[in-house]
């Protein structure tokens, strides 16, 4: 839910229809409200960083926001700049001295009723600005009888290398056994040159890059292979260099759902820490991976590259897949206590992946037999409403969560459950997987088994 604030000159307003519109016509008061309200307008403009004198420009948004508003637009105040850095903007925009007006974007999208544009602001450092330097730009968002709303960005300008991850890729049609090239791409948007690099890359479970002899590999705890390069060169200011034709990436039989390959880059004389937990060995190979320049460097970099981290995001691999629901059969006398395991497991070869969403994989319900009561405290839950417990004799289904990141073919997940038996009604319980992630698998008559106490 969006929360809304109302200032105290719009409150008065809002009070003065309604006494009005109720002293009237009791029923006119919400049309009269509605009437009266002028909507509202938000602006969102992040601080931001920009290399030295020499530097490239670079290109940041400024989010439009509105519901409801007439003229939406955005006013900023670009005094603190001078002597700092330099700012331009589209065409639709108008200045008059350090201030600059820019209305809603013509491309900008409606949805429920709220449209969202974006700016594009393009920042260059003054000559001869110093390292460090920062400036203040105020922004206010208004529209024809709104409230104003001013805030301000930080500009900063720091000298040095500034390596950008420019890959942003979405590929469909993917199916298992086939072969990627996943694109590495990156920019220097600093003043001075980056000599040598380090490239980590993430490759999800059912993905195998290829090897090169400058890179190390390893496995995560979700079976991702990590892959850490050192990448020898210099990578000039504005200067971008790719990886020609691509990592070579092998779609394996584990692979299945959506993908996302990330990468990060980072000059190698300032690199983080290396990921932790995560073994890193040589593997054999003929090939080095190197960073080739292209084109012509860069005057100003785009609004679409905004980090040192970038993605390849493989959308709805098919893969093949099947969840056998495991049941269990028991016997016993009235008043026994009596033990039964159920749950599910992947005979695979698909690999459910929850590592995108942050999900867990792999949990399943279980509904109990007729005429029996679940004692102790397993690590699952009762579903349902109070209510519905309350008023309803039927036995009450159990939720059990899958509690891991990735279902690995060949494994089980399952709980042992202590059941009570208060009578022999014969009616059976069952065991199904909680929802069909990430679609119906393969061979869906076995998703249900039953539970039998007798």
């Amino acid at each position: 839910m969006r929360s809304v604030h109302v200032s105290p000159g719009r409150f008065l307003r809002i009070l003065t229809a309604l006494v009005v519109g109720g002293a009237t016509v009791g029923v006119a008061a919400t049309p009269a409200l509605a009437q009266d309200d002028p909507g509202w307008v938000e602006a969102l403009l992040y601080d931001a960083t920009v290399g030295g004198p020499g530097a490239p420009a670079r290109t940041f948004p400024l989010t439009l926001t509105s519901t409801g508003a007439t003229q939406p637009r955005v006013t900023l105040d670009l005094t603190d700049l001078a002597g700092i850095a330099t700012a331009t903007f589209p065409t639709s925009c108008v200045t008059d001295g350090t201030s600059v007006t820019c209305p809603m974007p013509a491309d900008a999208t409606e949805e429920f009723g709220t449209v969202t544009g974006t700016v594009p602001v393009v920042f260059r450092a003054a000559p001869g600005v110093a390292d460090g330097a920062t400036g203040t730009l105020a922004y206010t968002a208004l529209g024809e009888q709104t409230e104003p709303s001013t805030q301000q960005a930080t500009l900063t300008v720091r000298s040095g290398p500034d390596l950008l991850d420019t890959v942003d890729e979405y590929v469909d049609g993917v199916d298992v056994g086939d072969t990627r090239a996943a694109p590495v791409a990156v920019v220097n948007a600093g003043d001075q040159p980056a000599v040598d690099l380090r490239l980590t890359m993430r490759f999800p479970v059912g993905l195998v890059p290829a090897s090169y002899r400058n890179c190390r590999y390893g496995t995560d705890q979700v079976l991702a292979t990590v892959v850490v390069c050192t990448v020898r060169g210099t990578f000039a200011p504005g200067q971008r260099h790719e990886l020609r034709g691509g990592l070579a990436t092998t779609v394996g039989p584990a692979t299945l759902g959506d993908k996302r390959i990330t990468q990060i880059v980072e000059p190698l004389a300032t690199a983080g820490p290396l990921p932790s937990g995560v073994r890193l060995t040589h593997r054999e190979s003929d090939q080095a991976l190197r960073l080739r320049p292209v084109g012509k460097p860069l005057g100003v970099i785009g609004v679409e590259v905004d980090g040192v981290g970038g993605q390849t995001y493989l959308r709805a691999v098919h893969g093949a897949f099947d969840i056998v629901a495991q049941g269990a059969a028991v016997t016993g006398a009235v008043g026994d206590t009596v033990q039964v395991t159920v749950g599910i497991r992947n005979e695979g070869p698909g690999v459910p992946d929850g590592t995108i969403s942050g999900d867990t994989v792999g949990a399943f319900y279980f509904t109990p037999p007729a005429g029996v009561t679940v004692v102790g405290s397993p690590r699952c839950s009762q579903t349902g409403s109070e209510e519905e417990e309350n008023g309803n004799d039927a036995p009450k289904t159990w939720y059990c969560d899958g509690g891991r990141a990735v279902f690995t073919a060949g494994t089980s997940n399952t709980v042992t459950f202590d059941l009570r038996i208060d009578s022999l009604s014969g009616t059976p319980g069952e065991v199904q997987p909680y929802g069909r992630y990430p679609r119906v698998d393969d061979n869906p008559g076995n998703d249900v088994a039953p539970v039998t106490v007798g």
